[in-house]
């Protein structure tokens, strides 16, 4: 027996071109499929090792595959993008082996393509996409989160909201469904594809259910809203980054899923995407700069809940300059907040991704509210606060805040700025709700990490973790979950996939 490893970034291709592109996108997903269901103890539902032994020119092969959920997403890319196809059914063995040669060329092609300049911010947009797939478990808590804002805080009347949209209507009109109705039927299309191991055949779709809703006729319209073509995939500008929009690929007459991560993400986020696509393609920012506030609506609500009032208070605006959101005083500490709702374009996110928008995200946002945060902090005269930038999106590392300092070297770093996204806010707050002095160990962690700039992490939700917090206790006790909870029990509620569901959690 021996062992054989891709020494040449074109063997991939050449070994590709033997079989059918339909085998190989089926074959893709099953992998996937089965990660996502079948994690491994260490990588959990991001990746597994898989040991095979196949029979190559007369040789046994022996041979690894790493089965990495990023990675097979890019395969599938290059596969549909850049392959020559045969006539032969891949099967499991020879997939396998494809992988294989496939991580060895994109070692290779990593190598040779990252810049050393760009090196950091590469690893994170790398390690930002990896983190949401071992962390899929926060899937409940971040639609009931959205959901909540969109469909109750977009409603409430408060001297900020002055947008007046109408959400539950502009949704509505854009896709047929309620939210809750849209969001009902993608939950089961994801159930039925996590059954299926992501292949359905359009014609065998057979549904018992209770509610009209889940009629097969609507099953397969949000199907074909969410779906693309092979050609579309291959032309688009987007690239691979499409399947983030539209995670189905239709083929013949299958509808495929080539990654379950991508079905659970577009049922998280759909409804945000659907509305803010809806006002961009009238060129309208009135949504983004609405849902701004709804975020900032929100974290209101989060303040009153886990605060005493003198604890907090929302900062007056300067008519000369912006100030920031937040100033909370907890013990001998003080924390001056800025908020920031922008979402990152689907082209950062990404494996390989594009460095200049993403250093364009970072100076833009970030680098407004550092200056923010700063002349707050100077206005206000407050002698060494500690300045978060309250991010929406759970995306980036902690540590990205350091590379804006090296961009702009306009700004002043004192190693007191935190970078929070609004789940670790969240956890971090009902903390101090429920044990003060854990908190407060937090915190002393926290500020250690940033003053010694500390390579082993400086994430708060690693702070958070050690110290024995894992659940986000406030989407719980605020009953915010319910969101969640209400489409799960509607569900629950009908004759078919019950089982299924109930597993789901």
């Amino acid at each position: 027996m021996i062992i054989i490893k891709a020494k040449l970034p074109h063997q991939f291709f050449v070994y590709a071109s033997n079989f059918t592109l339909e085998s190989m996108i089926v074959t893709i997903s099953n992998f996937s499929y089965d990660v996502f269901k079948n994690p491994d103890d260490n990588m959990g539902k991001l990746a597994k090792k898989v040991n095979y032994e196949i029979m190559i020119n007369k040789q046994v092969v022996k041979h690894t595959a790493d089965l990495v959920q990023t990675w097979l997403i890019d395969m599938l890319y290059d596969i549909v993008t850049k392959c020559d196809y045969g006539k032969k059914n891949i099967t499991q063995k020879e997939a396998l082996h494809l992988v294989a040669l496939y991580n060895d060329y994109i070692d290779s092609y990593e190598k040779n393509k990252i810049k050393k300049s760009d090196v950091w911010l590469r690893l994170y947009a790398f390690f930002g996409e990896q983190k949401k797939f071992q962390t899929s478990y926060y899937f409940k808590d971040d639609f009931a989160r959205e959901k909540y804002i969109l469909d109750i805080v977009s409603k409430k009347h408060h001297q900020k909201n002055i947008f007046n949209i109408d959400v539950a209507k502009e949704f509505s009109e854009a896709v047929g469904f309620s939210t809750s109705e849209y969001s009902l039927i993608l939950f089961t299309i994801f159930l039925m594809f996590n059954i299926s191991n992501g292949i359905i055949n359009s014609k065998n779709i057979v549904t018992d259910f209770k509610s009209s809703i889940l009629s097969c006729e609507n099953i397969l319209k949000v199907m074909d809203f969410n779906c693309t073509t092979i050609e579309e995939f291959r032309n688009s500008n987007l690239k691979r980054q499409l399947l983030y929009s539209k995670p189905i690929i239709k083929l013949n007459d299958y509808y495929i899923s080539p990654n379950p991560h991508l079905i659970q993400s577009l049922f998280v986020n759909s409804n945000y995407w659907i509305i803010r696509n809806k006002y961009q393609k009238r060129n309208s920012q009135q949504f983004i700069n609405a849902f701004g506030i709804y975020f900032e609506m929100y974290v209101e609500e989060l303040l009153e809940y886990c605060l005493k009032p003198i604890q907090f208070k929302h900062i007056e605006e300067n008519n000369k300059r912006k100030r920031a959101d937040w100033l909370i005083k907890i013990g001998n500490y003080t924390f001056i907040v800025e908020q920031k709702s922008a979402i990152s374009l689907l082209g950062i996110k990404q494996n390989q991704p594009d460095v200049e928008a993403m250093k364009k995200h970072i100076l833009k946002n970030w680098g407004e509210a550092v200056r923010q945060l700063s002349e707050t902090q100077h206005d206000l005269n407050i002698s060494k606060p500690i300045k978060i930038i309250l991010v929406y999106e759970d995306y980036y590392k902690a540590e990205c805040l350091s590379e804006l300092f090296d961009l702009d070297d306009s700004l002043e770093n004192d190693y007191n700025y935190w970078l929070v996204n609004i789940r670790e806010f969240e956890m971090f707050l009902m903390t101090h709700k429920s044990s003060p002095d854990i908190f407060l160990k937090i915190v002393e962690e926290k500020i250690k990490s940033e003053q010694e700039q500390s390579t082993k992490g400086r994430e708060l939700d690693m702070f958070l973790y050690k110290n024995g917090i894992k659940k986000n206790d406030y989407l719980r006790q605020s009953k915010i979950i319910e969101q969640y909870n209400n489409i799960k029990n509607a569900l629950l509620s009908q004759k078919a996939l019950n089982d299924n569901s109930k597993k789901e959690g």
